[in-house]
């Protein structure tokens, strides 16, 4: 009897030691995204590696695969999931591939103001995209901003009337999809590495982009302007495999949540950026860049309108679900109350789905002819 639980012990000892030795040593991690070089988000990789290198514990060494080296998101998602790799930081577009009622956030003028939509990104939704992703294997630690979505092609957007039967690059999400059929416009997916070739080839003539994305993505060299609808928002998040975060030491599992950098200060900073790249583009690139009037923004916003009921309808009830809460929690944020944390929005509910515009030095309007 006793020889027989002697044996039992070794033999948990021999099956545990190496998991729990293994805690205590260094541990490689692999990360993927798609980041440009010497762009504002690459600046913030290398604040994300120098945290993880000095403040690791224990130590860890990072293989950074964040040149689009894993592939499209879908590719790096689902490598997350089976732990192939540890961390991914895909676009909200590119994590709907899994959870599909995230197209949700991309819906066209879903939120009122900027300061909104930021206090429900910042205080509503992370608690929402933890409880999404859990089933998936994997945990949602924060959002890498990216910025407000707008339209690229031959000609200026600001009639929504314009993009019937443009052949527009749509992403593979519901929200864009249902949003380009509502513009009537040719949608045609082309992976986003390809998107160059594509338009030098003639296989699409525009599409949809965040205006980060606009910037430092290539195309502006490729069309004649970029109409910042700012119809909707887009931004990534950085997604852990649920096993290896679990067995993280909980110094590592704190870093992991804050080694990227504080998240609102990247946002202004990353904001700023943008509007300064905007503001050069008809030097540096000869593209205009068009943002329209608020009576344009009011146009755009009833014409696009039906996509919010066509997308609840296609993706059923966990996307009525997300829908009622972000719902809730604008009008908690317009009616907001001190002694409830509600920074209420002074004066901002007006009616209008609009949003602000607010890059400085951008051309208005819908000029008759673009010139290179």
């Amino acid at each position: 009897m006793n020889n027989a639980m002697l044996i039992i012990g070794i033999g948990a000892i021999l099956c545990v030691g190496p998991v729990l030795a293994q805690s205590d040593h260094e541990q490689d991690v692999s990360v993927a995204g798609i980041t440009f070089p010497d762009t504002i988000t690459d600046d913030q990789w290398k604040v994300f590696t120098a945290n993880v290198s000095a403040h690791a514990d224990p130590p860890i060494t990072l293989k950074m695969m964040i040149r689009g080296e894993a592939g499209s998101e879908e590719t790096m998602i689902q490598a997350a999931r089976r732990g192939r790799l540890q961390l991914a930081a895909p676009s909200l577009a590119g994590a709907t591939s899994l959870v599909p009622e995230l197209a949700v956030l991309q819906l066209p003028f879903l939120f009122e103001s900027a300061e909104q939509m930021d206090w429900i990104y910042d205080e509503v939704l992370p608690q929402q995209f933890r409880a999404a992703f859990a089933d998936s294997g994997l945990v949602f630690l924060h959002w890498i901003d990216s910025g407000w979505l707008g339209f690229y092609g031959p000609k200026s957007f600001a009639d929504p009337g314009k993009v019937a039967g443009v052949k527009l690059r749509t992403a593979p999400t519901d929200a864009a999809r249902l949003t380009a059929q509502q513009l009537s416009a040719d949608a045609i997916y082309v992976p986003y590495p390809e998107i160059i070739p594509a338009l030098q080839t003639g296989l699409i003539e525009g599409g949809m982009t965040s205006d980060y994305g606009f910037v430092t993505g290539g195309m502006a060299a490729e069309v004649n302007v970029f109409t910042l609808t700012r119809h909707s928002y887009d931004t990534g998040m950085m997604l852990a495999n649920a096993a290896w975060y679990e067995s993280l030491s909980a110094a590592n599992k704190t870093l992991f949540l804050s080694a990227y950098g504080d998240t609102s200060e990247f946002r202004t900073r990353s904001r700023a950026y943008t509007a300064r790249e905007l503001d050069h583009l008809p030097e540096t690139a000869g593209t205009q860049v068009v943002t329209l009037t608020q009576q344009q923004r009011d146009h755009w916003a009833v014409i696009t309108r039906p996509v919010h009921q066509a997308l609840l309808d296609r993706i059923g009830a966990p996307a009525e679900a997300l829908y009622a809460v972000i719902q809730d929690a604008k009008a908690r944020f317009d009616y907001g109350d001190d002694r409830n944390g509600m920074p209420g929005s002074s004066g901002v509910r007006s009616g209008s789905p609009g949003v602000t515009s607010g890059s400085p030095g951008v051309a208005s309007g819908s000029p008759d002819k673009m010139s290179r």
